[in-house]
């Protein structure tokens, strides 16, 4: 609410504003759908364009049930593929006004995109921070979030949660509580109402830490990436990707671990969001404790001089981590 009552603010901005809102019906209809109804009153008396997606009751559940996930990263899925559509959406009905009325070039409409917006505060990233540390992330997913990344952009990353509070009651605009911000079942809320209050009182300095932390992992992970890539080839089949073993094991097993992640993204790159692979078990294949694994939407095997990635021919679902609303 506060980065839409500050967007919607910008006379410059208002008619570029589409507010999309996806109702997850996770929680009782009465108060998912009152969030609905309360963002659609507040865009139709600021003139702001306005959709909804609704989820049908029990389809984020049941989805997680299957896929073995928590509920939270099945409902970020339904989200940001609602919001993905949304974008893809808004950016064709641009360019083609844009070619009706003649008033751009074609690389001028080319660059016309959408982005996406989200609202995450610092404290948010602090907060996943925390999340995947306790998970045992790598570098990657140590690193810090970034400020945008493809569609997605986060203009409040700067500004911690009371200061998007402040602001609210400063200007006098209204909010809801997610009532689910206090169910301890999600790790993210016990970090938040558990472990932030005892870290705030014996460790006080302990977000300064975490950030720094981030950014040093942020930097590790790009060199990681940028190593594995150059140091380990792939050869890439319609179904499968392999590399010589002898060049493999030569490299040092944080490279060795990355560069199995990085066929990973290259053999489903067609497919949305397609990683769930523990880093645990990759380590125990990159050690030459196993000879062959499953990685989730993918299997690996060492046999005859190479280490070969076979695409499994199944539904894929999100990297198994809990993300923030």
């Amino acid at each position: 609410m506060a980065m839409l009552a500050a967007l919607s603010g910008l006379p410059s901005l208002t008619s570029q504003i589409s507010v999309f809102h996806v109702e997850h019906g996770i929680r009782p209809a009465e108060e998912s759908r009152g969030d609905a109804e309360f963002v659609r009153i507040f865009c139709e008396e600021r003139k702001i364009k306005y959709r909804v997606k609704h989820i049908p009751p029990g389809k984020v559940a049941a989805f997680a049930q299957r896929k073995g996930i928590g509920i939270e990263a099945a409902a970020r899925y339904f989200r940001h593929k609602a919001l993905s559509a949304e974008a893809v959406s808004l950016s064709s009905a641009r360019l083609g006004a844009a070619y009706l009325g003649e008033a751009h070039s074609r690389a001028a409409c080319l660059r016309m995109n959408t982005a996406i917006l989200i609202a995450h505060t610092k404290d948010d990233a602090l907060e996943l921070s925390l999340m995947r540390f306790l998970r045992g992330s790598g570098p990657a997913g140590l690193a810090a979030m970034p400020q945008s990344r493809g569609r997605i952009l986060r203009p409040l990353l700067g500004l911690t949660r009371a200061d998007v509070i402040e602001y609210l009651k400063a200007k006098d605009i209204p909010w809801r509580e997610d009532a689910t911000n206090t169910d301890e079942e999600f790790l993210r809320n016990r970090i938040r109402n558990r472990l932030i209050p005892l870290l705030d009182e014996a460790f006080p300095s302990w977000k300064t830490g975490i950030a720094a932390m981030a950014q040093t992992q942020s930097l590790a992970a790009a060199f990681i990436f940028s190593e594995a890539g150059n140091r380990i080839k792939w050869d890439i089949q319609k179904s499968s990707i392999s590399t010589e073993t002898e060049n493999f094991n030569t490299q040092p097993l944080i490279i060795r671990e990355e560069a199995i992640f990085l066929a990973i993204d290259e053999l489903l790159k067609d497919v949305k969001n397609a990683r769930s692979v523990k880093r645990a078990v990759v380590r125990q294949f990159c050690s030459g404790l196993v000879n062959a694994a499953d990685l989730g939407p993918v299997r690996i095997t060492r046999d005859a001089g190479k280490i070969t990635l076979s695409r499994k021919e199944k539904e894929f679902f999100e990297r198994g981590v809990s993300f923030i609303n």
